[in-house]
């Protein structure tokens, strides 16, 4: 109920005029609810499931029947109602019953593959949307960073400057931090850019149009925890991914679709009843008819077409497997470099750089080190933070990449 008056609140604020353009503080598990609910492309993939039922229900049904009424014997030049003779009947054709058999069974496939193939969009979203989010994340703090590194750069340039003005510092010292100034202006403005993209991009992935006027906030933050899986225990979920079962039903579509072409050698059948009048004598009767294909050759290429389909489907379906399987060994391999790359920057590198910035601060300030030498520190602890961030971020979608791939979060 939490979510659904969340949703409703975070449309009314995008669509309503009266009231402000911001949006409530969004959370990684209300953006990929606000996703499953209006992302169009996810949509068309859940309508297409609607489309397969309706597919179904048309082809299952037998043709329209035929009714007709004739009347015989009228006297020239009299009335319709002077008939010697009434005949009114109704005729239905149906084909064998092993046709229906079949025909469900490869129609209830392609409704299943339908399911699946949307259940491997869910995936996809879900994973699109952690990823834009998580990027977001990552050039809030960057800008954050930058700021920071300007705020820095303007500060020791004026005392630069007032150095160099007094004489106690000399020129080329007074330039360099006029540069790094500059640099971390330009930082700034490209890390700018950067988060305003990064939001677009969330949006679009969220179902909102690029002209929408709406304030994205984001109340969680990049987690800094890191965890481990036992691999091995990841690769049987791989045969129930939807992408292998989507292949496999559509194996199973085929199988009883090339089971159909040869159901086209079989008779259909015709049942017939009929009520008759003659001279005011009320008759009724019925028939049953069957009507043989006689042109085996468009039945023969049908079958032959058909099983050139089934065989297709067995081969999309070992191509799948081996996919997969590439992708959770390619994926487990991504993931194991950020963990160890994440540990890298928490257990030394940060530190590291961190001290280096503290030793030339002190050094700086009671003149055992130029500002030249200075300034590199100051740049080695800016590049390390943002690095770990980067690495964290890149930790934090690479699990979600896993995730995708297993289909449950680790």
């Amino acid at each position: 109920m939490k979510r659904i008056l969340f949703s409703t609140l975070f449309l009314i604020l995008q669509f309503s005029d009266g009231f402000s353009q911001s949006a409530p503080a969004l959370s990684l598990e209300d953006a990929i609810t606000l996703a499953l609910k209006q992302n169009p492309q996810f949509r068309m993939q859940y309508k297409n499931v609607e489309v397969q039922k309706g597919v179904y229900w048309s082809e299952m049904i037998p043709e329209d029947p035929e009714v007709g009424i004739e009347v015989e014997e009228i006297p020239k030049g009299s009335p319709y109602t002077r008939y010697g003779e009434k005949r009114l009947y109704i005729s239905q054709t149906f084909d064998f019953p092993a046709i229906y058999y079949f025909r469900h069974k490869a129609l209830n496939a392609e409704i299943q593959r339908s399911r699946f193939s949307m259940e491997e969009s869910k995936r996809e979203l879900i994973f699109m949307v952690k990823q834009a989010y998580f990027t977001v994340l990552l050039q809030k703090e960057l800008v954050t960073l930058a700021k920071k590194n300007l705020e820095l750069s303007q500060d020791f340039y004026e005392r630069a400057k007032r150095s160099y003005e007094l004489g106690e510092s000399d020129r080329l010292t007074m330039l360099k931090a006029k540069v790094n100034l500059g640099e971390a202006r330009k930082q700034l403005v490209g890390e700018q850019k950067d988060y305003e993209s990064s939001l677009s991009r969330l949006r679009q992935v969220l179902g909102f149009r690029e002209g929408d006027r709406l304030t994205i906030t984001l109340s969680d933050s990049i987690p800094e925890t890191i965890e481990e899986f036992a691999y091995e225990e990841l690769k049987p979920s791989l045969q129930l991914h939807p992408a292998l079962k989507a292949a496999q039903t559509g194996q199973q579509a085929a199988l009883n679709a090339s089971r159909l072409a040869y159901g086209g050698f079989l008779p259909k059948i015709s049942l017939t009843y009929y009520k008759q009048e003659i001279d005011n004598t009320v008759f009724w009767g019925g028939g049953i008819g069957l009507s043989f294909p006689l042109w085996f050759m468009g039945q023969k290429g049908r079958i032959q077409e058909k099983n050139a389909q089934l065989a297709m489907a067995e081969y999309f379906v070992n191509a799948e497997s081996l996919r997969l399987q590439k992708d959770l060994n390619q994926a487990v391999s991504n993931f194991q470099k950020a963990v160890t790359e994440v540990r890298l920057y928490q257990t030394s590198l940060l530190g590291e750089a961190e001290e280096v910035f503290r030793i030339a601060k002190k050094s700086y300030t009671v003149g055992e080190i130029g500002y030249l030498q200075f300034i590199d520190a100051q740049q080695t602890l800016i590049n390390t933070r943002s690095g770990y961030l980067r690495s964290l971020t890149n930790y934090q979608i690479e699990k979600a990449h896993l995730t995708k791939l297993v289909g449950e979060e680790l």
